[in-house]
């Protein structure tokens, strides 16, 4: 009977010790390609903090405070891209890349208080949406009808890509998703010697940016007759 009151205080311990790993609270961030992100500490405002120690792959030291002395160049993939602030204890990553898309883990210790604090950021790393790029592929009179063809691009990969034409445009217009190339088409045909303004919108979910166009073709002045008349 004792060694099965053990066993069973053995495993519900084993039980609270996996689920308190499992259920770890996580700030997460997003930063951006090329820009410069703050990982929050979650200190206390109140503490002094004297030991301020950032990680990651659970024990890769990136940055560390000890008494007075900070230490930021540790790791060569963040070499010349980290600045600890000793006072809040965030940790500020300049020049984002794809490959600082990590969990990063913080351990604090407060002079004063002699209390200790560990938190956990996950780091998500995107490119910042951009406007696409809208240029004229095709512009010529057909059968007294402008034909126009345009194409759409992103700088973004992983965007959706629509058209719009301007308000009250009635005739018809064809597009298509963009391919292999990364382009979205458009093509309509409408009648000469007006503006038409069309828009391309990328959208990745949680952000869009548009761009606009306005296209026109003129239909020749007739020829004037220049003969005298009598000749």
């Amino acid at each position: 009977m004792m060694f099965e009151s053990v066993s069973i205080r053995v495993m519900c311990f084993m039980v609270f010790f996996s689920q308190g790993i499992r259920g770890e609270d996580v700030r997460h961030v997003t930063g951006y390609v090329g820009e410069s992100v703050v990982l929050p500490s979650d200190a206390d405002p109140s503490w002094t903090l004297n030991s301020i120690r950032w990680f990651i792959n659970e024990n890769v030291n990136i940055a560390v405070l000890h008494g007075k002395t900070v230490i930021v160049d540790r790791v060569p993939l963040f070499r010349g891209r980290l600045e600890l602030n000793t006072s809040s204890g965030h940790l500020t990553i300049k020049n984002v890349s794809s490959r600082d898309a990590l969990k990063y883990r913080v351990e604090l210790g407060d002079r004063i208080l002699a209390q200790q604090k560990t938190s956990f950021v996950q780091l998500s790393v995107q490119e910042r949406l951009g406007k696409p790029d809208i240029r004229l592929r095709h512009s010529f009179l057909d059968s007294g009808y402008c034909v126009i063809s345009l194409g759409c691009l992103s700088m973004n990969s992983k965007v959706s890509l629509s058209w719009e034409p301007e308000h009250g445009f009635s005739e018809r217009f064809w597009s298509s998703n963009h391919g292999d190339s990364g382009e979205s088409m458009l093509w309509t045909s409408f009648t000469p010697n007006r503006v038409v303004t069309f828009s391309c919108t990328a959208a990745d979910g949680s952000h869009q940016e548009s761009s606009n166009k306005s296209v026109t073709c003129t239909e020749p002045e007739p020829r004037r007759n220049n003969t005298p008349p009598g000749c």
